[in-house]
């Protein structure tokens, strides 16, 4: 977020603002979005025992909304699980597929979701706050798969629900016919408990997206990590474009 929010205002000072929000063709649209992505999950805690990685091409399908004007709603709807067992199809460990102890997860079942209305508005600039709702399913691939054996000191794998804030802000980038997206949420976990002999805690979670809208087309990053400093921290990183219909 420190350097997404950065870029946001940078853009938004370079340019001559001409094109309005309201321009945009989509305003006030529920639309189907459909996205292929290269993606990586790491664990980034430094004290890891094992140091595996996930990393494959995936297929993306999420709903929006994007109105502008004072108290507009917005919302958007991610879903993981879909893109994710494609992606375990593609990469040929199959769905019966045991990855290597240590392999990293970070997806959802349910998909995640963000409710918000506008709190600020201009021509050229609107923010968004509202509520994010979910679930995760974070950890690691543990060793064996009863969390209670002595072999899980590496830790393991949790499904947790969540909710929390989520913020939204959307820029018209000068004559350009090109928009700037940006969504935020902090994830508060609840449910899942980590084993106390395991090298698990329970965080919170940074979901973070960012997309170049043009039209109907976007380009757009994902970004999605536990936000705990000891322990297995997983980090979600998704880039690549799409369409909206």
């Amino acid at each position: 977020m420190k350097k997404i929010v950065p870029l946001i205002l940078l853009v938004f000072f370079t340019f001559q603002l001409k094109a309005q929000l309201t321009d945009y063709p989509l305003d006030g649209e529920k639309t189907m979005r459909f996205a292929l992505y290269y993606g990586a999950i790491t664990n980034q805690w430094s004290g890891k025992i094992e140091d595996e990685k996930s990393s494959t091409v995936v297929f993306d399908w999420s709903q929006s909304r994007s109105t502008f004007g004072w108290g507009k709603y917005q919302n958007s709807h991610r879903y993981k699980i879909f893109g994710d067992v494609i992606s375990l199809l593609y990469s040929g460990e199959g769905l019966t597929g045991k990855p290597a102890a240590g392999t990293p997860i970070l997806t959802s079942i349910f998909g995640w979701h963000n409710f918000a209305f506008s709190a600020f508005h201009s021509d050229y600039v609107q923010l968004s706050l509202g509520l994010h709702a979910g679930d995760y399913w974070y950890g690691i691939e543990p060793l064996t798969t009863h969390k209670r054996s002595e072999q899980n000191t590496s830790g393991s794998r949790y499904y947790y629900g969540a909710t929390g804030p989520t913020w939204m802000a959307d820029v018209a980038i000068g004559n350009t016919g090109f928009w700037v997206h940006y969504e935020g949420s902090y994830a508060f976990l609840w449910g899942g408990q980590p084993e106390p002999d395991s090298l698990d805690v329970k965080p919170d979670i940074l979901n973070q997206t960012f997309e170049v809208r043009w039209r109907q087309l976007f380009v757009t990053a994902e970004i999605v990590y536990g936000m705990n400093d000891w322990g297995n921290r997983i980090k979600r990183q998704q880039f690549g474009f799409g369409i909206s219909i």
